[in-house]
């Protein structure tokens, strides 16, 4: 069976949220997508990085991990899975 692949856009996901809530909310809906196999893992990882890169001061906390608020709303094991796709990603000192 050949399973149709929703870009970003369908999902309505948003590249570049304005709050800390509102990351950790586009975070849950693609994740869910990812795991629903509607967005694929270069996508999710992609979409992940740019995250890390452009809002990293809502992302991580001040000792680089991620930010509490958004691990809160999450939950741990999409936290685990986008601790995974950060794997090898560097935060910059900027």
């Amino acid at each position: 069976m050949v399973q149709k692949r929703a870009e970003k856009s369908e999902i309505g996901i948003l590249r570049n949220p304005t709050t800390v809530k509102l990351l950790a909310k586009e975070i849950v809906a693609a994740s869910d997508a990812y795991i629903a196999k509607q967005l694929g893992e270069r996508e999710y990882r992609e979409l992940i990085i740019y995250y890390a890169t452009y809002h990293g001061k809502k992302l991580f906390s001040t000792n680089g991990s991620i930010n509490p608020t958004v691990k809160n709303r999450i939950g741990s094991k999409r936290c685990g899975l986008v601790e995974v796709m950060l794997q090898g990603f560097q935060i910059s000192i900027i």
